[in-house]
């Protein structure tokens, strides 16, 4: 290289570093995004409010901190849920370093009763523009009021603490806590439109990358004090919940929770109809923990379990008793009744939308039907090889035909019965290699006679 060209090189050497280096922080990260673009932590909170949910949403805000990350975005659609479960949510929403934004969506979704918590809580609140939010007034499963079934003084308990949950909650985050306490006392609901009329959240965003965008910039508080909200153009990393998060958002599920107490049940019952089989009984035990777990979560009616487990120890009396299908018939009406009152949302522990929590009519009829209808068969199975003779032992000997030996007579001899040699005795002689057949059993000797003898 010529002199000259040399001395030009190194000259430029500086400013193409300055270039490279400024292309850099310019330029797409690993991911697609440009470098220094805020990363924000997506979750997905959708079903009822549970444990599960709780420890999702604790651990994210853990790891959000932890990674220094900007921001804790929550996408939310939920009928409600635990009291306990969404005060914890609401407390760690409240006191969180990391700015958190909640956005009601998709299409059609909800914030009702305790979702409704959730959202006032949040630092940065958005809906989906048809969504809707409020309901939060705790009923029971017919849409009565709490008194009707716990009484007044109760009821009138539940809802000021409620009230003043709320009103806390709104208060805390500058929303408005005149219309929260209408949710609680009057169990109002109103439309993403009208609720950022109302001050109860603060955009309408048709996703969350949009509700991102328009909350950029905005002053939010946060544990650590005020910090400007950064989203737009955010790095968006979703955060999968634990298996064991799963599993009690899962049996969260009131259908869920009827099938395993429905298979549970079954299980156990054909352990009864053949004892030593230990796989299905091992099974129905199980089903039976996960839905006694399940029942923790959700607000289970005690009655209609007793019901359904009634309905099943009647289906068992089947096999055993001569009830000419009338147990069985109650057995199974005992199951559809107990899983039609499955859920009780008269508890105070819980804040459900009403109607939003409910089982499938496909689980409340065919299901139980059908296992009532198995259990039945196998009822009549039982019965009916009740009716067989016995096939081992000695008794299965009688009118089994076989071989002489010897000659076998009123002294003796020997035969060849059922594959076994037996000693044999007759009242009238029969000779050797004659066929005999089994009248009776006496000990170790057969009483034969000849075939063509009427036994």
């Amino acid at each position: 290289m010529p002199l000259h060209a040399r001395h030009v090189a190194r000259a430029l050497a500086p400013a193409a570093l300055v270039l490279a280096g400024i292309g850099a922080l310019a330029g797409p990260g690993p991911d697609g995004a440009p470098q220094g673009a805020p990363r924000v932590l997506t979750l997905e909170m959708n079903g009822p409010i549970t444990g599960g949910t709780s420890e999702y949403v604790l651990a994210g805000l853990a790891k959000a901190k932890a990674d220094g990350l900007d921001a804790v975005a929550i996408t939310l659609d939920t009928p409600g849920g635990m009291l306990d479960a969404t005060r914890e949510i609401v407390r760690a929403l409240l006191g969180s370093e990391v700015p958190v934004v909640v956005w009601v969506g998709p299409t059609a979704a909800q914030a009702a009763s305790a979702g409704t918590f959730i959202t006032l809580a949040a630092g940065v609140a958005a809906m989906h523009p048809t969504s809707n939010i409020g309901a939060a007034h705790p009923v029971t499963g017919s849409g009565k009021d709490v008194a009707a079934e716990a009484g007044k003084d109760m009821a009138k308990k539940v809802e000021n603490d409620t009230v003043a949950f709320i009103r806390s909650v709104a208060a805390a985050r500058g929303r408005n806590a005149a219309w929260a306490e209408k949710a609680v006392r009057e169990s109002v609901s109103v439309v993403a439109d009208e609720a950022v009329k109302l001050g109860i959240v603060d955009f309408v965003a048709k996703d969350l990358r949009e509700a991102l965008a328009l909350a950029d910039g905005k002053k939010v508080k946060t544990g650590a004090g005020e910090r400007v909200f950064r989203g737009k153009g955010a790095v968006l990393l979703p955060l999968e919940p634990t298996v064991r998060q799963q599993l009690l958002m899962l049996i969260a599920n009131p259908n869920v929770v009827a099938i395993l107490m429905l298979l549970g049940t079954l299980g156990i019952a054909i352990e009864f109809y053949h004892p030593g089989g230990i796989v299905p009984g091992a099974l129905g035990a199980f089903f039976l923990f996960v839905a006694f777990l399940g029942m923790r979560v959700i607000p289970v009616n005690v009655g209609a379990v007793l019901l359904v487990l009634a309905g099943v120890g009647l289906l068992v009396a089947e096999a055993y008793v001569t009830a000419h299908g009338l147990a069985g018939l109650g057995g199974a009406v005992c199951i559809v009744l107990g899983t039609l009152f499955f859920i009780d949302r008269s508890s105070p522990d819980y804040h459900f939308d009403p109607g939003a929590l409910a089982l499938s009519p496909w689980i409340v009829w065919p299901t139980p039907i059908a296992l009532a209808a198995l259990m039945g068969f196998m009822a009549w199975k039982v019965a009916g090889s009740r009716r067989v003779p016995l096939q081992l032992g000695a008794p299965a000997l009688v009118g089994e035909e076989g071989q002489a030996l010897g000659d076998v007579g009123p002294d003796g001899g020997e035969a060849f019965v059922h594959g076994e040699y037996w000693k044999a005795r007759s009242s009238l002689p029969i000779p050797k290699g004659a066929r005999l057949r089994v009248t009776a059993v006496e000990g170790l000797t057969v009483i034969v006679v000849a075939v063509d003898e009427k036994g």
